[in-house]
């Protein structure tokens, strides 16, 4: 232990020791949380903060697959878990009362042609999982695959009710944000703008793609069948 002249502690001693209790804490915290308790899954949000989705949705992919190692016979609840808990993240750091979108596309060649699934999936300001959205789509380009998923999940936050109108879409797809954020002019995004409107609030955001699984596997489902 570092000490002062007088003998204290030295407080960067103290403040890494805080760190580390802290870091342990939602470790554990999210170990129990991946094994079913919905307690410990509210203290993982409220350990973490809402500041940045990232770095605590990849601490609990971390922990899932140490946990789903060295238990095996609960591998597919923890990992099962792991999904549901980085979508929670993800609502838990938008704006309060607003609902919470993941999007993705997945194209592919298909009897000497390509067919493109849509997936999306909507959870409300609770964190309850109100809408999955699993379809084909028509012949189209990967980022025009990628807008029609996008529409798809605004389009069913339209018709949840007036009161929840207002959403933040997650996509792992860093063309459409650009696009949305700095040319939202582009007739590409006619449809994205029509939706967009009949809505009280609207936010697009970017997740990394290892964050976007559920939606990713919905259009993937789609591409496959």
């Amino acid at each position: 232990m570092s000490l002062q002249a007088g003998g204290a502690a030295h407080p960067a001693g103290a403040s890494t020791r805080a760190q580390r209790q802290a870091k342990r804490a939602l470790n554990e915290a999210i170990d129990r949380a991946l094994l079913g308790s919905a307690a410990e899954r509210q203290r993982v949000l409220e350990l973490g903060g809402p500041e940045d989705a990232a770095p605590l949705a990849d601490r609990v992919r971390l922990r899932a697959k140490r946990l789903a190692k060295s238990q095996a016979a609960h591998r597919s609840q923890i990992l099962t878990g792991a999904e549901s808990l980085v979508l929670a993240v993800y609502r838990h750091a938008i704006p309060r009362g607003w609902m919470c979108g993941f999007c993705d596309a997945s194209v592919a060649a298909h009897n000497d042609g390509r067919v493109a699934g849509v997936g999306g999936i909507i959870l409300d300001a609770s964190g309850r999982t109100v809408v999955r959205i699993s379809r084909r789509s028509a012949d189209c380009e990967p980022f025009e695959a990628e807008i029609a998923a996008l529409e798809a999940t605004l389009d069913a936050a339209t018709g949840l009710g007036e009161g929840a109108r207002r959403i933040r879409v997650y996509t792992d797809c860093d063309a459409l944000v650009a696009l949305w954020l700095q040319r939202r002019a582009d007739p590409r995004l006619r449809g994205v703008r029509a939706l967009a409107r009949r809505l009280r609030g609207f936010q697009l955001h970017r997740l990394p793609r290892r964050h976007n699984q559920v939606a990713h596997r919905l259009a993937r489902n789609e591409v496959l069948r």
